[in-house]
């Protein structure tokens, strides 16, 4: 690695961890204000708060992770604009680009360090916060109405049920996808259904066979059908929800819903999310060096003030995007990466005007 190359990670560092602590701690001002009222005035024990702040902190820390890394870049080229070193820097003959690739490369990391994140941590630790507060803060026994339960029982079939009514054992809208037996998948769906001893009982449904190439080669309908189920379906009340779920398990969800005709927009674009969110921080260096430079020639840091404006309409646009896809308005994939790769564009271009000064 080349000293500039080593320098300019080494400056950035810093400024990226304490942007990190200081974003977190933003983030969770509000939460510790709602649990120091519940360790006060509820009694709810403050180990069970202190284990809740720890497990919300793996998602918390992936949305800081694109904004601290726009802020450190944005703080360290202000700086070395303000003492002359990027002056003297071009002076030597390094070119705009070149000084650009440690930024981009860091960027890259940290993109990376947040898909593991996102992937490996965050699933779980959402599960572990989820049942904190539900059983422990709040004290409240299974809801009356489960909704968007996933799982697989030990016949080797995957299960969706839309709604689930614990008190009457019964189920709306259920769907069955079934591998066992077969090398070719069986599809149940059924308008509702009763849980019964050993036994589910289905109503007003269908069944739908597959071949090899994927295509219907039986299709009958049925207005009451009984499956055997040993599992007990009350041990599948705490199912994984897709703040829960890692891409792989979210892709198999989606498959199974979308052979049984289920919409699926809202999980295929939080599966798309899962990869547009950590390649944000690429997106954001790529804006963070041709605002920051032309603070040299401006005499100001006014880079360090457009970064905030681009930040929040990036994660307005960000948003609005998200709930459109989650609703069908527009396809999943457009949802989640339409905003990235629209600020990356806009980046590059810039990048690429202020190398040619």
């Amino acid at each position: 690695m080349k000293i500039l190359d080593r320098y300019l990670i080494s400056e950035l560092t810093v400024p990226f961890l304490v942007g990190i602590f200081g974003f977190v701690l933003i983030m969770t001002t509000d939460l510790l204000f709602t649990f120091v009222d519940m360790i006060i005035n509820k009694g709810v024990p403050a180990w069970a708060i202190l284990r809740l702040i720890l497990y919300k902190l793996p998602s918390i820390m992936v949305l800081t992770f694109p904004v601290s890394f726009l802020f450190a870049a944005a703080i360290v080229l202000g700086r070395m604009a303000r003492e002359s070193e990027l002056a003297a820097m071009r002076t030597s003959g390094i070119s705009f680009f070149r000084l650009s690739v440690p930024i981009l490369i860091a960027s890259v990391v940290v993109s990376a360090g947040a898909f593991f994140t996102n992937e490996a941590v965050v699933p779980f630790a959402n599960r572990v916060s989820d049942r904190i507060i539900r059983e422990i803060i709040y004290k409240q026994p299974p809801a009356d109405v489960k909704e968007q339960i996933f799982f697989k029982d030990n016949f080797n079939r995957f299960v969706y049920v839309r709604k689930f009514y614990p008190g009457t054992s019964r189920m709306e809208d259920v769907m069955i996808y079934d591998l066992s037996g077969a090398k070719v998948p069986r599809v149940i769906t059924a308008k509702s259904a009763f849980i019964s001893p050993d036994k589910w009982e289905l109503s007003e449904g269908a069944i739908h066979s597959f071949d090899d190439t994927g295509k219907i080669n039986y299709a009958a309908a049925f207005s009451s059908m009984n499956i055997v189920v040993k599992d007990d379906f009350m041990n599948f009340s705490d199912q994984k929800t897709p703040d829960e779920m890692n891409s792989r398990e979210l892709v198999t969800t989606i498959k199974s819903l979308k052979k049984a005709g289920v919409n699926t927009s809202m999980l295929a674009t939080d599966f798309q999310m899962k990869f547009s969110i950590p390649v944000t921080t690429l997106v954001f260096a790529l804006l963070s060096v041709p605002l920051s430079i032309p603070a040299q020639r401006a005499g100001k840091s006014w880079g360090f003030a457009l970064s905030i404006v681009v930040i929040f309409t990036f994660y307005v646009f960000a948003s609005v995007f998200r709930s459109m896809g989650r609703g069908g308005l527009i396809p999943p994939l457009a949802a989640a990466w339409l905003p990235p790769v629209s600020v990356s564009l806009l980046g590059g271009i810039l990048l690429y005007r202020e190398g040619l000064r």
